[in-house]
């Protein structure tokens, strides 16, 4: 029998909206926040490993950028600088033009001081994420140190920490996040160290070689510029430099 929805209410026979209780809403913010925590810290390695590399990037660009510029003659003499405090790495790129160049040449140095340059800053390029292998001091001053050009080579100089015991052909980059973490709250650097278990053919690593994102870019007196990903996995115990194309 067809009954109307007036009669079927009167009857009884009408099935009342069931909502949920507040257990089951507990129980489905519950399973919610169970997966959410499950795929929370490939998500965060996910953004850590984004950011770090579109530093890597940047940083090579501005070297590609300056070497650019003085094979074709734009500036003669340039200068990539860079400041690493507690809180962030500042990249900065500077050119000297060609009069300024010639009146310099009998004294041309890598000088860290702005106003020596023309061009104070062709690129500029700041991250909070990555950091370099220079120490921020005590109290947190900024560690400091520029890597200069010319276009034959002969003016290539360093200045500041990149020119401690010669002067320096290779920078490393990696998380600030995992610095700090795997030096235990010492310094925010990446860290390297010279692996000699092959006498005959050295190499330099991180000095924690279960670093994630850790990477190097090494640059020749013409400005030939190389970028290197580490990698170490189960079928690589050892881990090795692949160079990132």
């Amino acid at each position: 029998m067809n009954w109307s929805r007036a009669e079927r209410s009167m009857l009884g026979l009408e099935k009342k909206a069931k909502g949920f209780t507040l257990i089951e809403l507990l129980v489905v913010i519950a399973i919610i926040g169970f997966i959410s925590s499950l795929s929370y810290p490939s998500f965060s390695s996910w953004i850590e490993n984004r950011n770090t590399n579109d530093a890597v990037t940047k940083i090579e660009t501005a070297f590609r950028s300056i070497t650019t510029q003085i094979q074709r003659g734009v500036y003669p003499f340039v200068q990539i600088h860079f400041e690493n405090s507690n809180d962030k790495i500042i990249i900065v790129t500077r050119g000297m033009g060609q009069e300024n160049f010639n009146q310099n040449r009998p004294t041309l140095n890598c000088s860290l001081d702005e106003t020596y340059w023309d061009n104070k800053s062709i690129n500029y390029f700041e991250s909070e994420d990555a950091t370099v292998n220079l120490n921020p001091a005590a109290g947190g001053v900024p560690a400091v140190g520029a890597i200069c050009f010319s276009k034959d080579g002969t003016y290539y100089s360093g200045a500041g920490d990149f020119a401690v015991g010669g002067v320096d052909s290779t920078v490393f980059i990696c998380s600030r996040k995992e610095a700090w973490k795997l030096n235990k709250g010492t310094t925010v650097a990446c860290e390297a160290l010279v692996d000699d278990k092959i006498p005959d053919n050295p190499r330099v690593i991180p000095k924690y070689t279960d670093s994630k994102n850790f990477y190097n870019i090494s640059w020749s007196i013409f400005g030939n510029i190389i970028t290197e990903k580490w990698d170490r996995n189960a079928n690589n115990k050892d881990g090795t430099w692949i160079e990132r194309q």
